[in-house]
């Protein structure tokens, strides 16, 4: 149970850190995000709520991460919106073929395969420390839903 509890400390402050590094580099680096937010394919209808949304939002959700009464939470949230951006990803790689990057985020030019990758493995990590925070004893099969229940309902 200590392991479990170490491993799922662990991908929380992992998913922390980055969350926290990427609003804190888009407030940094403001008037570049905005202006990227405007070009981007598909986006520009809503990119100036966007523009500070996205921030503020990866800020909160460190904070969350921080705050052991909110991490169900903050998992559930970290693995909608990584599936949303890779989403986006492949949305845009389809349909407009107009992809670009101008914040490196962790590395000097990633490319978008390399962004939808480190996306995936964030949202598996969220996936497996949502899994490992349940106790032992509570998996479905264990409910009393269809026990004892004949085959044929008739």
């Amino acid at each position: 149970m200590k392991t479990r509890k170490i491993i799922v400390e662990i991908v929380c402050f992992i998913l922390m850190m980055n969350f926290f590094y990427d609003g804190i580099y888009k407030v940094a680096y403001w008037q570049n995000f905005g202006v990227w937010m405007y070009y981007a394919p598909l986006l520009d209808p809503v990119s100036g709520v966007l523009k500070y949304s996205i921030p503020i939002g990866e800020i909160i959700l460190a904070i969350s991460f921080f705050l052991p009464r909110f991490r169900k939470w903050a998992l559930y949230v970290s693995i909608g919106t990584l599936l949303i951006f890779v989403f986006w990803i492949m949305t845009v790689s389809l349909f407009t073929h107009r992809l670009f990057w101008p914040f490196h985020a962790l590395w000097a030019k990633p490319n978008w395969v390399e962004k939808m990758l480190f996306a995936l493995a964030f949202c598996w990590l969220s996936f497996v420390a949502l899994i490992l925070q349940r106790p032992l004893g509570s998996r479905q099969s264990d409910s009393k839903f269809l026990r004892n229940m004949p085959a044929d309902a008739s």
